[in-house]
């Protein structure tokens, strides 16, 4: 056979080598963004959840009462009133959210009436307990200042169990019970439209009801109704 026969055998064999380079590059490269393309998924997996577990570590947060004790506090919502709305108007537009999440959940809600000179505000939080909210001062709409005023909603009007935050509002230490090591305490249901003897205690103020909103000035004598109810 001649040289000349030999050559297009040749130059098959060139390009079927040739095709098998591209065809090995091609398979690396494929690999390697393959291994890439996972490792930013699964970096972006890990992301979302380490935010997500963020998001629910800071759903509810542990906060000191002075005098008390360290209970849960959970911010519910915060809203900012409409313009020209006085406050009167906006306790009656905020407080069927509160009377709702206190039917949905037996806890009371409650937050600190603030200011800005011009429009209200308030954020709404919760400790999560049947008997008590406390309201702090530090939980405010930026630029605000408190009135003066609080507005809340009562939990609800049947017995409940008591959990440890309603415990340490109940401001002292329940015996045990039968030895078992935890107690097992009821509290007794409250008046939903009807301020409590704490409630005039711990100042001016709304209660989100049933039917409104009522408002009182420290004294049972000052309690008035702010939305008529009408049958």
């Amino acid at each position: 056979m001649s040289p000349n026969s030999r050559l297009p055998n040749s130059a098959r064999a060139s390009d079927l080598a040739r095709m098998a380079i591209c065809l090995s590059l091609i398979l690396i490269t494929a690999t390697i963004t393959f291994i890439v393309f996972r490792g930013l998924l699964k970096d972006a997996s890990d992301s979302g959840l380490e935010r997500r577990k963020e998001v629910a570590a800071d759903d509810v947060q542990r906060v000191r009462i002075p005098g008390i004790g360290v209970v849960d506090y959970q911010r519910l919502f915060e809203v900012v009133s409409e313009p020209g709305e006085s406050m009167d108007a906006f306790a009656l537009r905020i407080g069927p959210r509160l009377r709702a999440y206190s039917d949905e959940t037996g806890y009371e809600a409650c937050g600190v009436l603030a200011t800005d000179g011009e429009h209200f505000g308030v954020v709404i939080g919760t400790n999560r307990a049947h008997i008590a909210c406390a309201n702090f001062e530090a939980f405010l709409p930026e630029g605000m200042a408190p009135t003066g005023q609080t507005i809340h909603s009562h939990g609800n009007d049947r017995a409940s169990r008591a959990n440890k935050n309603d415990k340490a509002l109940m401001g002292q230490h329940l015996a045990t019970q039968g030895g078992a090591g935890k107690a097992i305490v009821t509290v007794a249901g409250q008046a939903l439209d009807a301020f409590s003897g704490t409630d005039f205690h711990s100042g001016p103020g709304y209660l989100a009801i049933p039917r409104g909103v009522i408002h009182h000035a420290g004294s049972a004598s000052s309690v008035r109704i702010v939305l008529p109810i009408s049958d």
